[in-house]
């Protein structure tokens, strides 16, 4: 997986890179930081701006996400009508 490049901590696009590229440990780790509602919110708001060619972990994070907390309304839009804008 890239490294990550903020010197500071996570950021939203952290959880993105760790999303589209992580393996089973990040993803993981990403998993039980999820249970914070905070965290959650910042993840589902990033999930839109994934590769178009990544749309299979997009769905499942979007899943995973809403699993996880039903009753927040985390709005996640993945835009897949937009599928093929990629590169």
């Amino acid at each position: 997986m890239i490294p990550d490049r903020s010197t500071n901590g996570f950021t939203p696009l952290t959880y993105l890179n760790l999303m589209q590229r992580g393996g089973t440990e990040e993803w993981t780790r990403l998993y039980r930081l999820c249970h914070d509602p905070g965290i959650a919110r910042q993840v589902a708001a990033v999930l839109a701006l994934r590769d178009p060619d990544l749309m299979s972990s997009a769905q499942l994070w979007k899943f995973l996400l809403e699993d996880l907390h039903p009753t927040l309304n985390l709005s996640i839009d993945l835009l897949e009508s937009r599928r093929a804008t990629g590169v």
